[in-house]
């Protein structure tokens, strides 16, 4: 989380922060990410290593909007 850019995602109809992180590559040249999602109080409620693709689903509800919005 500390070395991880800070965003915000949707979660069951609230806003929660995330941290990702781009961890290089695949073989097939797709992006994979590193992302923890945390509760309402802040604590680690998941861990997982994400396609790019489905990280941008989460981030922006679309597979093919590429942004990363930080916050703060």
């Amino acid at each position: 989380m500390s070395s991880g850019t800070k965003v915000g995602y949707q979660y069951k109809g609230e806003i929660r922060t995330g941290y990702v992180k781009f961890m290089g590559n695949s073989r097939k040249g797709e992006a994979k990410f590193e992302f923890v999602g945390t509760n309402a109080n802040g604590e680690v409620t998941t861990y997982h290593v994400k396609q790019g693709k489905d990280l941008w689903k989460l981030l922006n509800n679309n597979k093919h909007d590429k942004t990363i919005s930080t916050m703060d």
